[in-house]
């Protein structure tokens, strides 16, 4: 009370927040922050743990079908040209050329990269995995006196010489982006725990494994990006914004870690589409959430969430940039590169800034130039400038068919 009768309005409003911090674990990004930070932490929600036994870079998603056969191919044309007559998208509607045809003159080879270059056709660097420790002088002597079988000559060599030298080996634990630029040959296992809006427990990654990448992942963020202490979380409380998509089990093994396992002394859950309500002063809002693997709809009314009115749907960002890839190498406009997003996350980076970079929605023809790099090998990447198919889409053709569509198109089949 004395405390409050001696600050200063203006430090009062400045302090509040600054022992609370807001934690929003996401697909693909979990961002976190104090509530008194304009913008927090976005980081990628993964770690990539080294493993002995792994030959090489290993990818724990079951969410996918990453082995689709003819069937799948066929289906997926099927529905390709289903989608362009019903939309009436004329290029959609064209035939691709044929494996035997070359591929167009509009392709061409970039000897370097321009000083003018866009930053979203930068080059990805790999991570360096080795973790480079200096081994002093003294505990060399007690290595080579522990070993019974050493030549006692070889401990007076070039020691005297040489005080320190230089020991590598592989990092145990990589977070965040470095953690997507690991190269596909190191023997590193990329975890995931949240995936399409629940946690990824499947037959190689079990419920364990998935709570424990979570209370690390975190844990790293507090310390490293946050700068706070174990032992000073009990001063803090916490907020977890959590998406409608997580059932009671989800929400309750987090907000576990978050008061047993990181140590804060009080926390709360709330709704995404409270959150974002409220943060844009609104008490009635209809909220679309488009995230990474998962789209949310929902509308709120006097502050409270109407669940009856509550939408998810299994898709978002990343599928568009696996459609973006689809649709350039149906059309042939792709390089002649080995980009897999599902095998390879650095291949998923670059086409994420692809499409921030140059997708979106104008009328009239657009013609758009990108740098495709490849990272089919590790030291030497390879890039090519290529011209970017756009697809001719009437107004709101493109919107879900479920909630707009133009009354003069038919309403495509429900599967639902």
């Amino acid at each position: 009370q004395d405390y409050l009768k001696t600050v200063v309005p203006s430090q009062l409003l400045a302090e509040r927040g600054s022992n609370l911090v807001v934690i929003n674990p996401g697909s693909m990004n979990v961002r976190m922050g104090f509530a008194s930070q304009d913008v927090p932490f976005n980081i990628p929600h993964c770690i990539a743990r080294h493993k002995n036994d792994a030959p090489k870079l290993s990818v724990r998603d079951q969410r996918l079908n990453c082995r689709a056969g003819s069937t799948h191919n066929a289906e997926r044309e099927r529905a390709y040209d289903i989608i362009a007559s019903m939309l009436k998208i004329p290029f959609l509607g064209e035939v691709s050329p044929s494996e035997n045809q070359p591929l167009p003159p509009k392709m061409g080879r970039l000897d370097g990269l321009s000083a003018q270059q866009n930053k979203d056709d930068s080059i990805l660097t790999w991570t360096d995995v080795m973790d480079k420790s200096i081994k002093t002088s003294t505990s060399i002597e007690r290595s080579v006196n522990s070993d019974a079988d050493e030549d006692p000559s070889q401990s007076t060599s070039d020691d005297g010489n040489k005080p320190n030298s230089e020991e590598n080996k592989y990092k145990e634990m990589i977070f965040g982006e470095d953690a997507l630029k690991i190269p596909h040959s190191a023997p590193y296992c990329l975890g995931r725990p949240i995936r399409r809006g629940h946690f990824n427990i499947s037959q190689n990654y079990s419920l364990h494994q998935v709570l424990e990448d979570l209370r690390t992942i975190w844990n790293w963020m507090l310390t490293e990006k946050l700068h706070i202490n174990p032992k000073d979380r009990h001063l803090y409380s916490a907020i977890l914004v959590l998406g409608e998509t997580f059932d009671n089990r989800e929400m309750k093994e987090m907000l576990s870690i978050v008061l047993c396992d990181l140590g804060f002394s009080t926390a709360v859950v709330h709704q995404e589409a409270l959150a974002a309500a409220f943060g844009n002063g609104l008490s009635t809002a209809c909220v679309v959430n488009i995230g990474a693997q998962v789209t949310q709809v929902v509308c709120v009314e006097d502050g409270v969430a109407l669940p009856h009115t509550a939408l998810a749907l299994p898709y978002g960002g990343d599928d568009i940039s696996r459609c973006l890839l689809w649709v350039q190498q149906r059309h042939r406009t792709w390089p002649n590169f080995k980009t897999d997003p599902m095998k390879k996350p650095i291949d998923m980076l670059m086409l994420n800034k692809i499409k921030e970079g140059y997708s979106q929605i104008r009328s009239g023809s657009y013609d758009a130039v990108s740098v495709v790099h490849s990272y089919e090998h590790e030291k030497s990447v390879g890039h090519q400038k290529t011209r970017l198919s756009a697809l001719s889409v009437p107004p709101m053709g493109l919107l879900y068919p479920r909630l707009l569509i133009p009354e003069e198109f038919p309403p495509p089949p429900r599967p639902w």
